[in-house]
C-alpha cells in the first residue's frame, strides 16, 4: 500500500516520519496539522497524499511502524527463556529506556494513541492494540516460573504490581532521559541510575511475593 514511501532513500522515508511523529505526538490526531509535517519534512502536501493517501493512512502507518519497532527490541532483547519475572522486566525496561536515545519521540507518540477518542482512527486503533496486546502479552509471559511465588499470592495481582512499579520507574527517568539524548555520559549514567532503583524495588517485592529469595 506504502510502496512508493517505502521506495525512498532512508535518509528522505526518515527525515518524513520524523516530522510527523514529531506533530502527532504534540497534537491530537484532529488538531494534527499535515501542513506542519510537510513544511517540516519540507515536501509538498501533495507528495505527502501520494504517499499515504490520506492523514488517516498516515497516522496508521506510524502507529504501525512504532509498535514493529518495540516488537522487533523485545525480539531481540528479552530472553525469552529467562523463567524470573523480575530479570526479564529488568530487560524489557532496559529496552524501553535505550530506546529513548535512539527514538525518544516515539514513547510521546504512543502515549498520545493511548488517549486518542477520534471516531476516525478510534477503531483500527482498539483493534491493532487487541492483537497486539495479546501477542506481546503471551510473548512476554511465555515460560514464566509461576511457582517461584508464594502458594497464596495471586499471580495476576502480582504481575500487575510488577508492572506498575517497573512502569512508574521507567516514568519517572523518561523525562531527564530525552533532556539527554545527545549527551551520551550523562544518558547512560541516568539509565544505570534507573536501572539501580528498579533492582533494589525488585528485591523488595521478591521478599513480599518469592517463596524463596536466596540466590
Amino acid at each position: 500500500m506504502y510502496q512508493a514511501f517505502q521506495n525512498l532513500e532512508e535518509k528522505k522515508r526518515n527525515k518524513i516520519i520524523n516530522a510527523a511523529l514529531r506533530e502527532f505526538s504534540i497534537h491530537n490526531y484532529e488538531t494534527a496539522s499535515t501542513n506542519k509535517i510537510v513544511k517540516d519534512a519540507k515536501i509538498s502536501k501533495g507528495i505527502l497524499f501520494h504517499y499515504f493517501g490520506s492523514k488517516k493512512n498516515l497516522y496508521l502507518y506510524l502507529y504501525d511502524y512504532v509498535t514493529t519497532i518495540f516488537s522487533e527490541a523485545i525480539n531481540s532483547s528479552v530472553d525469552m527463556e529467562e523463567p524470573d519475572i523480575f530479570k526479564r522486566y529488568e530487560q524489557i525496561m532496559m529496552m524501553k529506556l535505550a530506546l529513548i536515545q535512539q527514538y525518544h519521540t516515539l514513547f510521546d507518540f504512543l502515549k498520545k494513541t493511548y488517549a486518542e477518542t477520534s471516531l476516525e482512527v478510534r477503531n483500527e486503533l482498539d483493534q491493532y492494540n487487541s492483537k497486539l496486546q495479546d501477542s506481546s502479552y503471551t510473548r512476554v509471559f511465555a515460560g514464566i516460573n509461576f511457582d517461584l511465588f508464594h502458594e497464596n499470592i495471586d499471580s495476576t495481582k502480582a504481575l500487575d504490581i510488577i508492572r506498575l512499579v517497573t512502569d512508574g520507574i521507567s516514568d519517572r527517568y523518561e523525562k531527564q532521559l530525552k533532556s539527554n539524548v545527545d549527551n551520551p555520559e550523562a544518558f547512560h549514567q541516568l539509565l544505570k541510575q534507573c536501572m539501580e532503583e528498579a533492582t533494589h524495588y525488585f528485591e523488595f517485592l521478591k521478599q513480599l511475593l518469592y517463596r524463596n529469595t536466596k540466590g
